[in-house]
């Protein structure tokens, strides 16, 4: 199927049913870059990409039978674009049938020459959580999982292990609240820096001229993890062309290392980038009840325990 380009200047032209978020207060503007919205599918099953992002934004999906659990789900695309459809709304809608309110985070590129450089994501991400803790009360919500793909993986473990790290100047009372999820979902994810596992493409956008270096313990999320970092559920294929499985091992070893709770599944079958289209047929089908299973364990039933 052929691709289709257009401008692209704010979710409201996706024609989403879901509320949409502006993430910061003060305007943004970069004259270098053209916004685009990348069709790839067609209107019966949408596929967008989202490039050169200028305005982030999140999409507020709301469940019919809200639970009080809260996903902000960090769609992938290499650290290059947004896959919209297939790893975000898929996912919101998914998981709003079981009673999540989720947010889908359409963040600005690592290397599009922003101001924050390199950690121009993450501050996207930590305000994004940020703004969800400020809307908590009155939502009914509370506990924030944050989910990330591929990419958005590599941000959502970035996060989990950094969400104190001071990435911009406090831009209201929102930035008082804490930016820490309570969970972090990380599925095929980019991990390490390392060229031997890392996936280059994301590696050569997160780090650009510091690419050439052998190890950035820096961005390198195995390298972060503390006690303090939220228990994690990952999710890889063993045949995972793209993002070597080794991420989500070293992932997990570094947590075990430092006592973090974690569950992890390795499928044999399921590729890069399955999200929901691509797994029918397969054992991987069943992750988000694998997800959810996961979730209500340590955020309803310990809790009452």
């Amino acid at each position: 199927m052929s691709e289709v380009s257009i401008p692209f200047h704010s979710l409201t032209q996706l024609n989403l049913t879901a509320k949409i978020h502006a993430l910061w207060t003060s305007p943004l503007s970069h004259t270098a870059l053209t916004p685009q919205v990348i069709e790839r599918g067609d209107i019966e099953l949408p596929d967008r990409l989202l490039t050169q992002v200028v305005i982030p934004e999140m999409a507020e999906v709301t469940p019919e039978q809200p639970n009080g659990i809260a996903l902000l789900i960090l769609p992938g695309g290499g650290y290059t674009r947004v896959a919209w459809d297939k790893e975000g709304m898929d996912t919101a809608y998914a998981m709003a049938k079981v009673g999540y309110t989720s947010f889908v985070l359409n963040y600005r590129m690592p290397g599009d020459n922003h101001p924050l450089g390199s950690l121009t994501a993450l501050a996207d991400a930590q305000r994004a959580m940020r703004i969800i803790r400020a809307k908590a009360v009155n939502l009914g919500i509370r506990h924030i999982v944050v989910t990330g793909f591929s990419a958005g993986g590599h941000l959502a473990g970035w996060l989990a292990t950094q969400s104190d790290r001071v990435c911009y100047e406090a831009q209201d009372e929102i930035d008082q609240f804490s930016a820490r999820p309570d969970l972090a979902a990380l599925l095929y994810p980019v991990i390490s820096m390392s060229p031997s596992i890392t996936h280059l493409g994301s590696r050569q956008q997160l780090l650009g001229t510091l690419a050439d270096q052998e190890l950035h313990p820096e961005f390198s999320v195995e390298t972060m993890v503390t006690t303090d970092t939220p228990p994690c559920f990952l999710l890889h294929a063993s045949d995972d062309p793209s993002v070597s499985a080794n991420n989500s091992i070293v992932m997990w070893q570094a947590l075990k290392a430092q006592q973090v709770p974690v569950e992890m599944h390795i499928v044999e079958e399921g590729g890069h980038g399955f999200g929901l289209r691509k797994t029918q047929g397969l054992p991987v089908q069943g992750w988000p009840q694998w997800l959810n299973r996961w979730i209500r364990q340590h955020l309803l039933v310990n809790s009452k325990k």
